[in-house]
C-alpha cells in the first residue's frame, strides 16, 4: 500500500502548454484547505471559486517537493475534468488519496 502523502495547503500553478509546461504567472500558487479535498465533487466546486478568469487548459497543482498533486482540464472558468492518472508514469495521482471512501 502507498503511503498517504503529506498535506500541503500551498501548492504551485503549473500551466500546460502544447510543448511545455511552465508556472502560471498570473496567479503561482493556490490554497486548498484540507477539508476542500474531501471528494472529487467538492474539489471542483472549491477550484471553481479560484479559478474564475483563468484561461482554458490543463494545469498541475504541485507540491513544494515537486511532485505532482494532481492534474485537471478547465474550460469556461470551470474545472471540467479531473485526471486520475499520469499519463507519463502511469501513476495515480496523490490528491486521490484523500477522497473518502464510501
Amino acid at each position: 500500500m502507498v503511503q498517504r502523502p503529506k498535506f500541503e495547503d500551498q501548492l504551485s500553478v503549473i500551466r500546460v502548454r502544447k510543448n511545455y509546461a511552465a508556472p502560471y504567472l498570473k496567479q503561482k500558487y493556490v490554497y486548498i484547505d484540507k477539508k476542500d479535498v474531501k471528494t472529487e465533487r467538492i474539489f471542483k466546486q472549491a477550484m471553481n471559486d479560484r479559478i474564475r478568469n483563468w484561461p482554458d487548459g490543463i494545469y498541475f497543482l504541485k507540491l513544494s517537493s515537486g511532485k505532482v498533486f494532481t492534474r485537471f482540464n478547465v474550460r469556461d472558468g470551470k474545472v471540467i475534468q479531473i485526471f486520475k492518472i499520469s499519463p507519463a508514469t502511469g501513476m495515480k495521482y496523490p490528491m486521490h488519496e484523500f477522497f473518502t471512501k464510501r
